[in-house]
């Protein structure tokens, strides 16, 4: 089985890899703002848009991605997509030219000694919701995702359009929580030697700005830029700036001629 893969542009190679619930799709306005300075490959993540499920666990969704990718690319994982994304750069470093985590933590759920995550209450929580009203507990969460941000209105309405468009399937919205509960980069980060830079909402409420700071900190070549009023979806609320900021770092980690 290969994943879905829609690819557009010219120039250096981006991937895009999408949250929790979505698809690729979600990334087409950014990605048609930026084909004209770089290679925008948009993956629906398995189970999701238009990829075939029944790939099961974080290694195999990671495996699949870079199976799908001809070279060496920067990779922009948002949220759960983050998280895949740091699976590609500890199995498939040669494939993973750079980092962009965007939202996202390497635990994205709260410990005792990590606070900057998500409850694992509501994780159940949305686990639940999967069985007892699928649409609604979708919207919800598509809500918090945009909660702060200075165009929320136009931000779910992005995010509902993509989520209706292209419903995912309910057993990869299941292994998506699996990941999101289980998956810990916070002993990795430091073997993870590539340019990354990580990019939080000042605003968000499920990955916590100061959690992405501290995750830019444990690696070799890692930075964090904080989006002022931007929530969790800071690439729909300030899209040109954030344009501008991904296209800076991916010229700036080009390899050297």
């Amino acid at each position: 089985m290969t994943l879905n893969i829609r690819s557009q542009g010219h120039g250096p190679d981006v991937v895009f890899l999408h949250g929790w619930g979505l698809s690729g799709r979600i990334w087409q306005p950014l990605a048609d703002r930026l084909s004209d300075v770089m290679r925008c490959h948009l993956v629906d993540l398995p189970g999701h848009g238009d990829s075939p499920g029944g790939y099961a666990g974080l290694n195999n969704w990671a495996d699949a991605v870079a199976s799908g990718i001809e070279r060496p690319a920067v990779v922009v994982g948002w949220s759960l997509g983050g998280l895949v994304a740091l699976a590609m750069a500890r199995r498939w470093p040669d494939r993973v030219r750079a980092l962009a985590p965007v939202a996202s933590l390497p635990r994205m759920v709260r410990e005792p000694d990590w606070s900057w995550g998500m409850k694992s209450s509501a994780i159940e929580a949305t686990r639940r919701g999967l069985n007892e009203d699928f649409s609604t507990t979708l919207s919800e969460f598509l809500m918090q995702q945009v909660l702060g941000e200075p165009g929320a209105a136009r931000a779910v309405r992005s995010l509902r359009n993509d989520l209706i468009d292209r419903p995912p399937q309910r057993s990869a919205l299941e292994r998506g929580l699996d990941i999101l509960f289980e998956a810990d980069f916070r002993e990795t980060l430091s073997a993870i030697d590539c340019p990354a830079l990580w990019i939080a909402g000042a605003r968000d409420r499920l990955a916590h700005p100061d959690g992405v700071a501290w995750a830019a900190a444990q690696m070799p070549r890692g930075e964090c830029w904080r989006v002022e009023r931007a929530a969790h979806a800071p690439f729909v609320s300030h899209e040109k700036r954030f344009a501008e900021r991904l296209l800076a770092f991916v010229r700036a980690s080009e390899p050297v001629a």
